[in-house]
């Protein structure tokens, strides 16, 4: 990583560059989601947008009667009600696999005494929810068949319910937003492999009172312009600071020019 000063300046001067591209609305009072729909929302969150999460999550508790349904549904079926959302089928199986481990741990889907653990011990609960060894060590095989079978340690999930739900300090990192940080070269590849480990460097540089508006903000970007495989690097307001987009830029500063210039004649 960049030395701390260099990461947290450039991390300061992007929030305020993307603050300005894409103002974010005014949030319309609401009631809070109880803990369990908060982590529910998360999985539906994650590599997308708020705006296309809330329509997935309003569409599956439409559909659905309620969280007993799903846990006894198939992936295909709580798939459909996701899409569009990328990734339906995993990310139904997390769902899945979520529901039947609250389930099997509560004998409820009720979460709200784990507010009252504190916050360390309830972000080590709900991360548990994701964790097949445990589960499955507790004797609660249904829930660690179904997590395993899609292998993934939630980080970004419980990073956003400690954030939305439990008043931490937490910065959710997902894929997206790991490409937009990886592109400014303020995190490298190799520190994919480790989201806590990442995601606790991103919280020393990001206080708690820009972290909500960070997330949002940096999803918007990966899809509205810093796109997977071919980002509008000449559209994107970060281009003058980005790595990636001024290498990208030049590149095709040099093709365009080559196409300028006349060719040669052949002789004859």
């Amino acid at each position: 990583m960049p030395a701390i000063t260099n990461k947290q300046q450039l991390l300061t001067q992007a929030q305020a560059a993307l603050k300005k591209r894409y103002p974010l609305p005014t949030p319309e009072p609401r009631e809070p989601r109880q803990l369990l729909e908060e982590l529910i929302f998360a999985i539906c969150r994650e590599g997308s947008t708020t705006e296309d999460a809330e329509e997935a999550y309003a569409r599956i508790r439409k559909v659905f009667v309620d969280w007993n349904e799903i846990r006894v549904s198939t992936v295909q079926e709580v798939a459909d009600a996701l899409r569009p959302l990328p990734n339906p089928g995993p990310r139904a199986g997390w769902i899945i696999g979520v529901l039947h481990a609250v389930f099997e741990m509560n004998y409820s889907y009720d979460l709200g005494d784990m507010e009252k653990k504190g916050l360390k011990n309830a972000a080590k609960q709900i991360s548990r929810y994701f964790n097949a060894k445990d589960l499955e060590t507790k004797g609660l095989k249904q829930a660690a068949k179904q997590i395993e079978r899609f292998k993934r340690v939630n980080d970004f999930a419980v990073a956003w319910v400690v954030q939305r739900s439990l008043g931490g300090h937490a910065i959710p990192l997902d894929g997206p937003t790991f490409r937009v940080l990886r592109r400014l070269n303020v995190v490298e590849e190799a520190e994919a492999e480790d989201m806590e480990s990442l995601r606790g460097g991103i919280e020393h540089v990001i206080p708690k009172a820009r972290g909500e508006e960070f997330t949002e903000l940096m999803s918007l970007h990966a899809k509205e312009t810093c796109i997977e495989k071919t980002p509008l690097c000449g559209q994107c307001v970060l281009k003058g600071d980005c790595p990636t987009g001024i290498e990208l830029l030049s590149k095709k500063a040099d093709k365009d020019k080559e196409k300028a210039e006349p060719k040669p004649k052949k002789s004859r």
